[in-house]
């Protein structure tokens, strides 16, 4: 597994684990995650919406960790 592949699974635990949602799957290839959320589908479209932007660049990577 790369690094990225490696930075990509633990943005995608940190921030589902935050939203209180679980991961169903997730596909390294395509980057495609599948989660469930206690609040349903609005929380859990905020949820892919905060992983999106941590990939992005949108949200401070570092401040992320710092939340575990």
């Amino acid at each position: 597994m790369l690094q990225e592949d490696l930075n990509f699974v633990q943005v995608v635990s940190i921030v589902a684990s935050r939203f209180g949602c679980t991961i169903d799957s997730i596909d390294i290839e395509t980057r495609t995650v599948s989660i469930t959320c206690p609040g349903g589908t609005e929380q859990e479209i905020e949820c892919a919406i905060a992983i999106g932007d941590v990939m992005e660049g949108k949200v401070d990577s570092k401040g992320i960790w710092a939340l575990c």
